[in-house]
């Protein structure tokens, strides 16, 4: 029996916790690096596993997670927000200040190139961040596996940007709520691609998307992550919250997050709540199914500055039941290993 590793990258340092029974019980949390603002989490084909960061660009370990090097980056990727690793091309999105938000490409060992120029965007000019600290930045990043050529770029707070070339062109959709924070393709349905919003709710385009509408009504209108699974190409796991994040710290119930998974491509959704309370504090941050075993399905709670139910979840039978299996604050991007 092999080990399990759920890498958890947060705002304050990486975290490993290991599991040696596949998921039945879990070490303590391992600090691996200190003081570290995590952006992305993402594993290549290799074995190899990335992590973004904010300020201190991309690390990876080709180890099993025992040490970790510097992968060089122009400086304008020094803050990496997000990641999207397919075959040997990685795709990277960018956080502005010093430099503009951008989307740069790395294929094959070679050198990093700009994507474009994304400032060409119809609305670009209307993108903000209400952090005073934190640019804009590329939430998220998805290539479509139906038109290789065709990129997608969540936008925080700014809608989405799409690449009809690989990156030579960019053109924004603004035709749903603004505050994009994932958006990802359907591996099997060409055109169906999902984004989640933090005033929407969860989006699905049919057409590549050029337009959208909302999928998930009563469950919450503040996403930050949702999950496809990897095996069942109908089942898509969904974490919410409610209100707004300026109401959190008012309202006695916090953000009442919550998890849903739907069966049906997103037609009907059904509440999850064994071993969890009807509504958390926290919203739900990171989502993540992992890919080799996809029974096992981890979350997030989160809230800024911290909450009562801050950690990480796991459930080994696909969201019927739930542990905390650490009190981490902070985390905004979980990754499943098998070492």
């Amino acid at each position: 029996m092999g080990e399990l590793a759920l890498i958890a990258g947060s705002e304050i340092g990486l975290y490993a916790l290991r599991s040696h029974d596949d998921g039945t019980s879990w070490d303590e949390p391992e600090v691996m690096i200190a003081d570290l603002d995590v952006g992305d989490v993402k594993t290549a084909t290799d074995g190899s596993v990335f992590v973004g960061t904010r300020g201190r660009g991309l690390l990876r370990s080709r180890d099993g997670l025992r040490s970790w090097q510097s992968v060089d980056v122009p400086g304008g990727l020094q803050k990496v927000r997000s990641l999207c690793i397919t075959g040997d091309t990685f795709l990277a999105g960018s956080e502005a200040r010093p430099d503009p938000v951008g989307v740069f490409a790395w294929q094959g060992g070679d050198d990093w190139q700009p994507l474009g120029d994304l400032s060409t965007c119809g609305g670009a000019k209307e993108w903000w961040y209400p952090v005073a600290e934190m640019g804009v930045h590329v939430r998220h990043i998805s290539r479509d596996p139906h038109r290789p050529e065709r990129l997608y770029a969540a936008i925080q707070v700014g809608g989405i940007a799409i690449s009809p070339d690989g990156g030579k062109s960019w053109y924004d959709r603004r035709n749903l709520d603004l505050d994009v924070h994932m958006i990802e393709p359907d591996p099997h349905r060409p055109g169906v691609v999902y984004a989640g919003a933090g005033g929407g709710g969860l989006y699905r385009s049919s057409d590549y998307g050029e337009s959208w509408s909302c999928i998930s009504e009563g469950c919450g209108e503040f996403v930050v992550q949702f999950a496809l699974d990897p095996q069942d190409p109908d089942r898509l796991y969904l974490g919410t919250g409610r209100g707004h994040v300026p109401t959190w710290r008012t309202n006695p119930a916090g953000a009442q997050g919550e998890m849903w998974r739907s069966d049906d491509v997103g037609a009907t959704w059904r509440k999850l709540a064994g071993g969890l309370p009807d509504t958390m504090y926290t919203r739900v941050g990171a989502v993540h199914v992992d890919a080799q075993q996809p029974r096992n399905v981890f979350f997030s709670g989160d809230i800024p500055r911290g909450g009562k139910d801050d950690g990480v979840y796991h459930s080994p039978d696909a969201g019927e039941t739930w542990t905390r299996i650490a009190p981490l604050p902070q985390v905004v991007a979980l990754c499943a290993v098998h070492l």
